[in-house]
């Protein structure tokens, strides 16, 4: 046993660049917790969703803020390195947050399946608008052609008045 090396913390870097904590730190994150100075009945919270970004935030403001109980409802992402968002739902009439909280989750939920089904039976049934591609870069060189600018590609010396 003596003979043993002792024990080191490590970290690593993941794929966005932040710095996580390996599990023999027992650094283990909880998904959705309320921060401290909420009100005592829960009125106005702020949320901390660890692992989540602008997506999830932006969706989750926009349908709560669509909820008439709702004073205000703002996130932010604390900062660029940390994997974390900031919820923040003030509630009128002493409403719960918490309740408004898991209600937008199961809204944005249902919006998001319907939106999936929507955009399966499109493609299923053929039913969506269909585009041709066409060359950018052709319709760019033809457009500086037509008003006398010189193409990279064309003949040197081509006339140009």
């Amino acid at each position: 046993m003596a003979d043993e090396a002792p024990q080191q913390s490590t970290s690593k870097l993941d794929n966005a660049g932040t710095l996580l904590q390996s599990v023999s730190t027992s650094m283990i994150h909880e998904k959705v917790s309320i921060l401290p100075g909420h009100e005592p009945d829960y009125s106005a919270c702020t949320f901390c969703l660890w692992q989540e970004d602008h997506t999830l935030g932006n969706a989750l403001r926009w349908i709560i803020m669509k909820d008439p109980d709702v004073e205000f409802c703002g996130y932010t992402a604390p900062h660029p390195s940390e994997p974390k968002i900031h919820l923040r739902i003030q509630m009128y009439d002493g409403l719960s947050a918490v309740d408004c909280f898991r209600k937008a989750l199961s809204n944005l939920r249902d919006l998001f399946n319907t939106v999936d089904k929507s955009y399966k039976s499109s493609l299923k049934n053929d039913n969506y608008i269909k585009e041709d591609d066409i060359d950018v870069r052709a319709a760019v060189d033809e457009t500086l052609r037509q008003r006398g600018f010189p193409v990279e590609g064309d003949e040197e010396g081509m006339d140009l008045s």
